[in-house]
């Protein structure tokens, strides 16, 4: 198996840089196909009946105009990003509303075998890229690949894999596979809970063997539990490792609880140094 369709958007700014380059990295790697969104967003007045139309009826020529040449504009940059690399890559406008956005990534990553986004917390993004994570990796079944503005564009070859025994867990696994194979370094680490002490031993047995079956070798390593946030655990074992990739499952609680409550999704995207790969 190998990233032979690969979804990512450009809405230009510079945090998205790093995210629309590593998706030609792997597009090229796998010498499959890149599919670039570039969304310009239209603004809808309030007497219309927001969001339920796809455009409102009393939308002025000039605004729409000005989305158009918005869209021309990323569609010519995302051009020459893409052809600084010899890849195979189309390129799909979207004069759209914010809110309708998350619907189309959802719908078109369905048909891909990864989506590649830019981390959705930071000082040039919105709640509209939190939308778009979470929509892509709820309704899609596509695995996504987070990149934070700042990374550097290394090859994936020390991954950390934060296990936990979960069907999201493990999807992710197997969605990284491709990367997995290829890394040099591959940790399992499962924070430590001293009342599931056996069931942890287990599932990290699980998942080594699962593993070697794809010859990947791996060192499990059970964290203790601390007062710390689970996040901030994993975050420091990759930091120590100086892991170019962390694997994990995405919103094991909804959405909505992770925003009211905090969750390990959460906290993860909000201040991670290093792509995240997740699956849900």
């Amino acid at each position: 198996m190998s990233y032979k369709s690969i979804l990512t958007i450009w809405d230009g700014k510079d945090s998205s840089v790093a995210s629309i380059r590593k998706a030609i990295r792997l597009t090229v790697e796998a010498g499959g196909h890149l599919h670039i969104i570039c969304p310009a967003y239209i603004t809808i007045m309030q007497t219309q009946s927001y969001p339920y139309l796809d455009f409102p009826v009393e939308l002025k020529a000039e605004e729409r105009e000005r989305a158009e040449k918005n869209a021309a504009k990323l569609v010519i940059e995302a051009e020459n990003f893409a052809t600084e690399e010899l890849i195979f890559f189309s390129i799909e406008t979207a004069v759209i509303n914010r809110d309708q956005l998350s619907s189309l990534m959802s719908h078109t990553a369905k048909f891909c075998d990864l989506t590649v986004l830019p981390r959705p917390f930071g000082p040039e993004r919105t709640e509209t890229d939190e939308k778009i994570t979470e929509g892509t990796l709820l309704a899609s079944e596509c695995p996504v690949l987070i990149v934070p503005d700042d990374d550097m564009g290394h090859r994936e070859e020390k991954v950390v894999i934060a296990w936990d025994g979960s069907h999201h867990a493990l999807r992710a696994v197997r969605g990284a596979l491709p990367l997995l194979r290829k890394a040099t370094q591959v940790d399992v680490v499962i924070v430590a809970n001293s009342k599931r002490t056996v069931l942890q031993a287990e599932v990290s047995s699980e998942i080594a063997t699962f593993l070697a079956r794809h010859r990947i070798k791996v060192d499990v390593n059970i964290l203790p539990s601390t007062t710390a946030k689970i996040s901030d655990i994993i975050r420091s074992h990759a930091s120590d490792l100086g892991a170019n990739l962390i694997v994990m499952g995405g919103y094991g609680r909804s959405p909505m609880r992770e925003f009211l409550f905090g969750g390990p999704t959460r906290n993860m995207l909000q201040d991670c140094r290093v792509p995240i790969f997740m699956a849900h």
